[in-house]
């Protein structure tokens, strides 16, 4: 199924990105049509995307990626949505509500990556420590606390 034309309610259309080696599409979604266009993906009878698998951001160095990754059990499909967000204010709504596993996921990327999920039920640090000072996994973070350096042997 192609979704370069999916038009949601008739106002809204997203824009394909390609596909992966193995054929899964990419679409990106604005930060304010993601909720609309996740419940439409998953409600709809022609998409179906009943699963949220996963959740994760990249730093792209202008601007930081949300990738929602999707799969529909009655087609047999996956779908990934990507979101791009400014580096100055990294927010975006919470798909908590329309997909339950959306949780964690949401609060592993705020933690490492500091991108916010607006109206998420429990937006905090996950992996890190509460005191911890800025998100690890942002290519402008700095370290420079030497007690947090791990040598493995």
């Amino acid at each position: 199924m192609v979704y370069s034309n999916l038009v949601i309610d008739g106002k809204y259309q997203v824009k394909t990105l390609g596909e992966t080696a193995d054929g899964t599409e990419i679409i990106g979604v604005s930060a304010d049509l993601l909720v609309d266009v996740a419940c439409f993906l998953q409600k709809d009878d022609d998409t179906s995307f009943d699963v949220l698998l996963s959740v994760y951001g990249t730093d792209k160095s202008e601007y930081f990626e949300v990738v929602y990754h999707l799969f529909s059990t009655k087609y047999n499909k996956n779908l990934l949505l990507k979101v791009a967000l400014t580096k100055g204010s990294p927010e975006v709504e919470s798909l908590s509500c329309v997909y339950p596993s959306a949780n964690w996921h949401e609060r592993e990327t705020y933690d490492l990556l500091g991108i916010k999920f607006l109206n998420h039920p429990n937006l905090e640090r996950i992996l890190l420590p509460n005191d911890w000072k800025g998100h690890p996994l942002r290519k402008d973070y700095v370290n420079d606390d030497e007690r947090l350096v791990w040598n493995e042997r």
